[in-house]
């Protein structure tokens, strides 16, 4: 592998200028009832996030043929997954029609990245392929849910993607900082760094096409051992999944359809709550950053400590997102819808 440091510049420079344009000539996104924004904000940034990366990966040399075709099923199913989210970002797309389509990406995805054979004990190839490819399904669509704030898509992605690129030394981490690079060149108009508001959403196109190869190159490095990286790879992306999965079983819970679009995450509360989306984005930064000290902690150890951490890191998550919702309650808000 050589040409890194070029790619990463140019997986910076690529997004920062597209993202810089999409500001004038992105489609614009109209508040509702549900929205975190008053004003009329342009999006689509996320295609500045996938062209930058694409970019860098054009200048990174990769010697192996293997590897190069899992660099290239990641980028063509991100650059896909990317495009049915601008298509449905223009159209409005069938709910039906995307799941289809997303649920077909990840189960080819999963195939070449992985498939991850190892959970506590050894797992048949299908099992293994059904379970990675859920894993990306769920990722991709939870990023979609997560990415309702200013800068939420680059803290809630950057850490596992920096944590990516520090626990493996070859390609998958070098091509988890390009991802990264692009982000960063996105963020600096998505997060609130240059104002108390970011100016630049990442629309649908940029939620599902970044899930999509961050879960690729997840699988990737989890499956090239399983029973020392799988718990790793869990904890890296538990900020994000720990509060879709936890917000989705308060609701059940709380007996609400579940189908029916809602704002009751925990960051969604937090700034109903009065919360700047500055504060939110940094308390979530915060938690990536610390999920990856820990697999960086754990790296070393056998499997069974770092199912303790990752067990522990989940309980310390589930306080926190309860005592969120306990909060917002008490304050009258409602917490299911």
């Amino acid at each position: 592998m050589t040409g890194f440091l070029p790619a990463l510049f140019a997986s910076l420079a690529v997004a920062t200028v597209l993202a810089w344009l999409m500001r004038r000539v992105g489609i614009v996104d109209m508040p509702n009832a549900r929205s975190s924004h008053a004003t009329p904000t342009p999006r689509g940034g996320g295609l500045a996030v996938m062209t930058g990366f694409a970019a860098g990966l054009i200048l990174l040399a990769v010697d192996a043929p293997a590897v190069a075709v899992l660099l290239a099923a990641c980028l063509v199913c991100g650059l896909l997954a990317a495009m049915i989210g601008l298509l449905d970002d223009l159209f409005t797309l069938s709910e039906g029609l995307k799941f289809i389509a997303l649920l077909a990406l990840s189960l080819v995805l999963a195939g070449v990245s992985g498939p991850v054979d190892w959970f506590l004990v050894p797992l048949p190839g299908v099992i293994g392929l059904a379970g990675s490819a859920l894993f990306l399904f769920v990722l991709i669509n939870g990023a979609n849910f997560m990415d309702g704030s200013d800068g939420m898509l680059v803290v809630l992605m950057g850490p596992p993607l920096m944590g990516l690129a520090l626990l493996d030394a070859g390609v998958i981490g070098a091509s988890a900082a390009l991802l990264a690079a692009a982000l960063v060149g996105f963020g600096l108009f998505n997060a609130p760094v240059l104002g108390a508001r970011g100016s630049l959403f990442a629309g649908d196109a940029g939620s599902l096409g970044l899930a999509m190869v961050t879960g690729g190159l997840m699988l990737a490095f989890a499956a090239q051992d399983g029973p020392s990286r799988v718990f790793l790879v869990a904890i890296l992306i538990l900020p994000l999944l720990s509060d879709v999965l936890l917000t989705l079983a308060a609701r059940a819970k709380g007996k609400v359809n579940l189908l029916k679009a809602h704002r009751c995450h925990a960051y969604q509360l937090l700034i109903r709550l009065k919360a700047s989306h500055r504060q939110v984005a940094l308390i979530y930064a915060g938690l990536g950053w610390a999920c990856v000290a820990l697999a960086w902690s754990l790296s070393t150890v056998p499997s069974w400590a770092q199912a303790c951490g990752f067990v522990m890191a989940v309980a310390a998550l589930a306080l926190g997102h309860r005592q969120v919702r306990r909060r917002a309650a008490a304050a009258g808000e409602d917490v299911y819808n």
